[in-house]
């Protein structure tokens, strides 16, 4: 859904008077730029919904133990300023959304339906990526709520922390 609001969005605001190489690279950026701040929001939304739901401590605690629990000894583990999970599938999507399109002239390709083949197969492969790191972003950050129902976080210059 965040995907097709972007691609509508960025249609609209792209102007029609443009070159349609101008325009397209116009539309392709405003969709990537309008779809991350979107997702970002919709992790928001979910990292608030996990912070006010009203979970049971014992149903929690067994969610929690895999994230906490570093060895099975009661060790924790240390916590970091900035999630690299939400880093790595962040940067795995934009690399993905740049590749995607770029693969023909990556490989030198030059004829028109083997160009549309294989920006099919990019668009594939970045679909089936976003749809399970969007899906672990949610989980994680509905988690991540969970856990800081209690506790206050420290404000950090992190963006997606």
């Amino acid at each position: 859904m965040i995907v097709v609001v972007s691609l509508g969005f960025s249609f609209a605001i792209v102007p029609r008077q443009v070159m349609p190489w101008t325009g397209l690279i116009l539309v392709y950026e405003w969709t990537f730029t309008l779809f991350f701040l979107l997702f970002g929001g919709f992790l928001h939304l979910t990292y608030q919904w996990g912070k006010t739901t009203a979970f049971h401590a014992g149903s929690f605690a067994s969610h929690t133990d895999s994230l906490d629990d570093d060895s099975g000894k009661g060790h924790q583990r240390q916590s970091s300023a900035c999630d690299f999970v939400t880093w790595y599938y962040g940067l795995g999507m934009a690399f993905l959304a740049v590749a995607a399109p770029s693969l023909p002239f990556l490989f030198g390709v030059t004829a028109l339906f083997l160009r549309l083949g294989l920006m099919v197969v990019g668009g594939i492969v970045l679909a089936s990526f976003m749809t399970y790191a969007s899906a672990h972003l949610a989980y994680r950050s509905f988690l991540k709520g969970l856990e800081d129902r209690d506790t206050t976080r420290p404000k950090s210059a992190c963006f997606l922390c």
